[in-house]
């Protein structure tokens, strides 16, 4: 009996440890969600020298891609063709489309900060879209903090914002932008069937499946326009292996995560700091200068970001997942007959 009691007490540890872990990933997953969401300008600029953007990009999912289905394969996770069908078009808007569409604009000229502005309007879009869906609606706080986290982009980004704005390369950007929020709005409204064994899907599943299918979206892109064969520079693969692991499996992953548990406002908004955290990035890889300007805008956008934060009675909404006040693990509750100093059961 002693033994049976040990045991069942370091169970409910673990459980208790386990929750407390959880907990601490739903609270650090946004700001780690910025920092790897920008680390994807550092590898874009880390290849640009030695290679063009589309091969670039296939060849971080010929990298991505195999290695994510080696491990579901090992996992054994098995898949319906409705979720099959359902993360293909998630992986063609939110991965392939944005991507693309990203990388095109700078490589007609747009600048970064202008391709960076445009982009912030997704949280806006996002949340008139949900409102008019009546998946949601954005209360004056919410609507003051869209505006606040939009205008610390403009400011972070500078003159840049007014400069060089070529009509293809805005078309590239916004084409990007609009793929992102559909993917994120989609990913909301249109509810993932259960695996096989009855289970939830996870982000690892996500991945996966958009990163096989952006893989040959890239393939037939690059092949088509003779781009496929990539560089002997070791810069290149450098940039490659920081894409994968840092901007696919860092952001991507991170972002899906974040989506999931705070909801489709929670996460557009949150890339808000991408252009200010993007340009702390490129100064400590490439010694750029980093104005006071692009540090006082990621103030603002982080005020309006702290704004935008969802309210309600526990401090979330129905699709913003668990509440930002109330998402610290219970404390275990006394079991009967035993002191209520010496915790028995952890909270599932």
């Amino acid at each position: 009996m002693h033994v049976l009691t040990v045991h069942c007490e370091y169970t409910d540890l673990c459980a208790y440890l386990e929750g407390m872990r959880q907990s601490l990933l739903h609270r650090l997953a946004p700001g780690l969600l910025v920092v790897m969401w920008s680390s994807g300008f550092v590898g874009a600029a880390l290849a640009a020298p030695v290679a063009p953007s589309t091969t670039t990009l296939l060849w971080r999912y010929v990298v991505a891609a195999p290695v994510m289905v080696v491990i579901v394969l090992a996992l054994r996770r098995r898949y319906r063709w409705r979720y099959v069908r359902r993360e293909v078009v998630l992986g063609v808007l939110g991965q392939a489309g944005y991507l693309y569409g990203v990388f095109r604009a700078v490589e007609e000229g747009l600048p970064a900060g202008t391709a960076a502005l445009l982009a912030s309007l997704q949280p806006a879009l996002v949340a008139v879209v949900l409102a008019a869906t009546g998946r949601g609606g954005s209360g004056l706080r919410q609507t003051l903090g869209l505006a606040v986290g939009f205008a610390g982009v403009a400011l972070a980004v500078g003159p840049d914002a007014v400069a060089g704005t070529g009509i293809a390369g805005a078309l590239w950007a916004l084409g990007g932008m609009l793929s992102l929020s559909a993917a994120t709005l989609l990913g909301t409204l249109w509810p993932a069937p259960s695996a096989p064994d009855g289970h939830e899907h996870d982000v690892l599943d996500s991945l996966a499946v958009q990163s096989v299918v952006t893989l040959v979206l890239f393939a037939v892109v690059a092949f088509a326009a003779g781009e496929a064969a990539p560089p002997a520079e070791p810069r290149f693969w450098l940039a490659v292996v920081w894409l994968v692991v840092l901007a696919f499996a860092g952001g991507y992953g991170l972002y899906l995560y974040v989506l999931r548990t705070r909801g489709p406002v929670a996460v557009s908004t949150w890339l808000y700091l991408t252009p200010a955290v993007s340009a702390v990035w490129a100064w400590a890889m490439f010694g750029e200068a980093l104005p006071l300007l692009t540090i006082a805008g990621f103030a603002v956008s982080l005020t309006g970001v702290l704004l935008a934060r969802p309210s309600g009675p526990r401090g979330a909404t129905p699709s913003s997942g668990p509440a930002d006040d109330d998402d610290r693990p219970a404390p275990p509750p006394r079991s009967p007959g035993r002191p209520a100093s010496r915790p028995a059961r952890a909270a599932r």
